[in-house]
């Protein structure tokens, strides 16, 4: 699809209005909210690696090429080439080359090229004033969920759980790219029809419920809980989504998150794809799906699954911090706000 057809289409979201939630929790302690400029055509976009090394160069002129198409430009950052380790450079360098991007006036966006591990050792690194100062969209997902919930906890600052620079960008998930960070009006995600994306959409607890969007990948919430980078949950709506974790792990996060009290100040559970979470001796476990159930079945809170989130090809934007509402019975999530400014 063209660049301008996406353009068209980001400008021509439809703006669903809000409805009353039939579930609510109160929320509290948030900062004022802070949206980053909408992508133009034009803009220029920083390609940086806050986390794992990129082990296949290639994707970097790959990655030009697809925003090129979109009308932007790029500035690719030196972590994309580095390596330490299993790091795209050591923590100096990849903290250090975030802030620059934030603090650079000429730069609008910033996409990290992906997940792996290695956020958490940057956040103590960053300055949340000077980002506070100069918010900017920042997009990624997998280990960047902790980089994406740190910043909005500190700032206020809305940030984007989507595709990174390492993800495939197909035409479903460049739309929802645009209508999110170009387009910025209230829509609704809602899984398409027809399209395949081995998703079988389930409600678990029935209802709607708004809040404020947070969350990302299971395994990185959960070792955020009791460091000063915990969000806050209080009326929030949670996503959440893993890969390649075994079902016994993913009921022992979800066990954690529910003994630190997490299910009893959140709003609404939307869940992603939990992509290869198989066990690895299928006669001596759980399948994913019994553990989701007693997880989820009869929750005091509205819970759907099988959302276009996570590590899947085609995928949503999710702007962590912007209000939305959960309808578990129509599989669907309706942002209620701007997503940028």
């Amino acid at each position: 699809m063209k660049r301008s057809k996406f353009l068209t289409s980001a400008a021509a979201a439809v703006v669903a209005a809000p409805l009353l939630s039939s579930f609510t929790k109160t929320e509290i302690g948030a900062l004022p909210k802070i949206l980053p400029r909408k992508l133009t055509a034009g803009g220029l976009v920083a390609l940086t690696a806050p986390s794992g090394c990129i082990w296949i160069k290639e994707v970097m002129p790959k990655m030009e090429g697809i925003l090129a198409e979109l009308g932007l430009k790029t500035v690719t950052g030196k972590t994309c080439y580095e390596q330490s380790g299993y790091l795209a450079g050591d923590d100096d360098l990849r903290s250090s080359e975030l802030m620059n991007f934030f603090e650079d006036k000429s730069v609008s966006a910033i996409l990290t090229m992906r997940g792996g591990w290695g956020c958490s050792r940057i956040l103590d690194k960053l300055d949340y004033d000077i980002i506070a100062k100069n918010p900017k969209i920042i997009l990624g997902f997998s280990d960047i969920t902790s980089l994406l919930n740190a910043i909005y906890l500190k700032t206020g600052m809305i940030t984007y759980h989507g595709p990174c620079g390492y993800s495939s960008w197909g035409d479903f998930t460049k739309q929802h790219v645009t209508k999110v960070l170009v387009g910025g009006e209230p829509y609704t995600l809602k899984n398409a029809v027809d399209l395949d994306l081995s998703l079988t959409p389930k409600s678990f607890t029935p209802g709607k419920a708004q809040g404020a969007l947070i969350g990302g990948n299971l395994t990185v919430i959960a070792s955020m809980i009791g460091t000063r980078y915990e969000p806050d949950w209080n009326g929030k709506i949670l996503f959440l989504e893993d890969i390649e974790e075994e079902p016994y792990s993913i009921d022992r996060m979800l066990w954690q998150l529910k003994q630190a009290d997490v299910f009893e100040k959140i709003s609404g559970v939307v869940l992603g794809a939990f992509t290869d979470c198989i066990p690895e001796e299928p006669e001596k476990s759980f399948t994913l799906e019994e553990v989701l159930d007693q997880h989820f079945l009869d929750a005091g809170f509205p819970v759907y699954g099988g959302a276009a989130i996570g590590h899947l090809a085609p995928k949503f934007t999710v702007p962590i911090g912007i209000k939305a509402e959960v309808d578990a019975d129509k599989h669907s999530l309706r942002l209620l706000e701007q997503t940028v400014s």
